[in-house]
């Protein structure tokens, strides 16, 4: 059994991913920090309309977190992988999580948590949540798993329900990093150069324009407003997410540096973060309430506000970047 404390990647309960608390307390149990593969989160894009019925939110798109990255800095590789033959076979689930286990290294383990008692879509929602295989018992058929989202140090599951629910799972190996975060310049100005969908820094803002006047434009309606206001949460709270994380990470950078630029960056995207989070809220309320342009349009303001902070942020991260490269 592997003795690993369950660590929560952010304070926030909701604005928090599941895998991000997993690869924080393996992180942590080996003694690293991990918080470089949230070097890409300030990027987003708001994307064509692919067909008329397309729900607003599935045209944000933003990045997953770097596995490269927190390999290359932290010396901690992460590797998905999804459940198809032959890793659908019972047998071979088995044999995978023993001899990983016996070499002294958890499995992250994906599942739909419809099927998982102590989580709060149980019996309610199909949605995918993420915990730490830490010890298995092959005669007993019981997998033992630590869940840092919901603070569960060691939860007894029966193997055959868990892996008919499994449908992928991501493996841990240690390596030798090969880039120093404590060189925070060159750090800041490589996240800060890798675009995703090819979005520069500057275009940031347009993107999030783009989605906060199509909102304005068309509001949000649903034939069941309960049933979609639960996947528009989990699909919205993403943008939230993602400033919470970019936070963490300027304020790694941070912690070598001491500059007041980067303390006031960090704490702009978690305020940032926070009100996106609201944002998503009003959102719901007013689609419950009829859809009104009015109470759009102060949704719109509001939005409008905390993209005019995230422009002038990272126009000030994007400038600090390139003074320093100029003076080397």
């Amino acid at each position: 059994m592997l003795n690993i404390v369950p660590v929560k990647s952010t304070p926030y309960p909701t604005l928090r991913s599941c895998i991000d608390d997993c690869i924080h307390s393996v992180a942590q149990w080996q003694g690293k920090d991990s918080k470089c593969m949230y070097g890409n989160a300030w990027q987003v894009s708001f994307e064509e309309q692919q067909f008329p019925d397309q729900p607003l939110i599935e045209r944000l798109a933003l990045p997953r977190i770097s596995t490269e990255s927190l390999s290359a800095y932290h010396g901690l590789m992460f590797t998905y992988i999804e459940r198809k033959e032959p890793e659908m076979d019972k047998n071979f689930m088995l044999d995978m999580l023993e001899s990983r286990l016996s070499s002294g290294m958890p499995v992250l383990v994906g599942f739909d948590s419809y099927d998982c008692p102590w989580c709060l879509a149980f019996r309610k929602l199909h949605t995918s949540h993420a915990c730490l295989a830490v010890g298995l018992d092959r005669t007993s058929h019981i997998i033992y798993l630590t869940d840092a989202y919901y603070g569960k140090k060691l939860e007894a599951v029966d193997f055959d329900v868990f892996q008919q629910a499994c449908h992928f799972y991501a493996l841990f190996e240690l390596c030798d990093s090969s880039r120093s975060y404590t060189d925070w310049q060159t750090t800041l100005q490589g996240m800060l150069s890798t675009p995703f969908n090819q979005v520069q820094p500057g275009q940031v803002a347009a993107h999030l324009r783009a989605y906060a006047d199509t909102y304005l434009n068309t509001g949000i309606t649903a034939d069941c407003p309960a049933e979609y206001s639960s996947n528009f949460m989990l699909a919205a709270n993403t943008l939230p997410i993602h400033r919470i994380r970019f936070s963490l990470f300027l304020r790694l950078l941070n912690r070598e540096a001491g500059l007041t630029a980067l303390s006031q960056a960090a704490e702009g995207y978690q305020h940032s973060g926070e009100q996106w989070n609201l944002i998503n809220q009003f959102m719901i309320k007013v689609m419950c309430s009829g859809n009104k342009l009015s109470q759009r349009r102060k949704i719109h303001k509001k939005m409008h506000e905390i993209i005019s902070l995230e422009e002038q942020l990272l126009e000030e991260l994007a400038q600090l970047a390139v003074r320093i490269e100029s003076v080397r």
